[in-house]
């Protein structure tokens, strides 16, 4: 495929992995932002497969209320909208796709580095933790479609993974196809309405210093990702860490002995999550 056609098939909301109508539906309610918690749980148990992946989910290690979860509106109040409509396109795509080589490494590194970025959110000053988990969360959406559409690709990426002075899988990606998973996760946030506080670190977090807005959480963004990759949660194409943490670390103003805690706290928190609890 082409950049042309790769860049046709972009414009095509069809070409993404579809949404369930009712998810669907949820993201549209948080969206117009007036509908309350327990209306849009009963919405959401209108599709039961999805919720009782929420549920698994409000009880994985990625939160502290692990365990205490029953219902969806408890899954809903300790998730808040903005993960719920993150975990709206994520849980049934990675669930979906589960057997296609690379996605389940992706989806326990993206759950990694949205428990990492929530961790250095905390430490940091103007950036929100749930919107930065949220961001981290999403931050590899668009490797979903290059594995899906672009498979001998990915394949031939995931093979060379951990070959020595390889390029990093973003400039792999770019160097090929014109473009990078980082352009195609953007895209993907413009489709569903995202605020550019979650597209900016999207479309930056392999470049964080080239984020003209949104930049606290841009480099939030990369430091949630390289630090999964430094607790063992890597990417499934690209198993190491990249230069632009420095960057990140130096532009938040984190110095060695708290970033030493911050990894501390990382792999304590990401040793909770099993790489093989997928949502049912």
């Amino acid at each position: 495929m082409d950049l042309d056609a790769l860049s046709k098939k972009l414009e095509n909301r069809e070409s993404f992995p579809a949404l369930p109508s009712i998810l669907s539906d949820v993201i549209h309610e948080i969206d117009a932002e007036n509908i309350s918690m327990e209306d849009l749980s009963r919405l959401i148990q209108k599709d039961l497969s999805f919720s009782a992946q929420l549920v698994r989910q409000a009880n994985s290690g990625l939160y502290a209320e692990a365990g205490r979860v029953s219902t969806v509106l408890q899954a809903v109040r300790l998730l808040g909208f903005r993960m719920l409509k993150g975990l709206c396109l994520t849980l049934p795509i990675f669930s979906r796709y589960r057997n296609v080589q690379g996605i389940p490494e992706l989806w326990y590194h993206s759950r990694a580095a949205s428990v990492c970025a929530g961790i250095v959110a905390g430490r940091v000053h103007n950036v929100e933790k749930d919107e930065a988990e949220t961001v981290a969360l999403l931050h590899d959406l668009g490797k979903v479609f290059l594995i899906l559409e672009m498979r001998s690709f990915m394949n031939d990426q995931i093979q060379m993974a951990d070959e020595p002075d390889r390029d990093s899988d973003w400039k792999c990606e770019t160097g090929t196809l014109g473009i990078n998973h980082c352009f195609i996760g953007a895209r993907y946030g413009r489709m569903f309405n995202f605020p550019g506080s979650i597209i900016d670190p999207i479309l930056w977090h392999h470049e964080p210093n080239k984020a003209t807005h949104n930049k606290e959480m841009t480099h939030v963004c990369c430091l949630g990702d390289q630090i999964a990759t430094i607790v063992g949660a890597s990417h499934p194409d690209f198993p190491f860490v990249e230069p632009s943490i420095l960057t990140s670390l130096d532009y938040l103003g984190i110095r060695q002995d708290r970033f030493l805690l911050i990894l501390t706290d990382c792999l304590e928190s990401v040793s909770r999550i099993s790489p093989l609890d997928w949502p049912e």
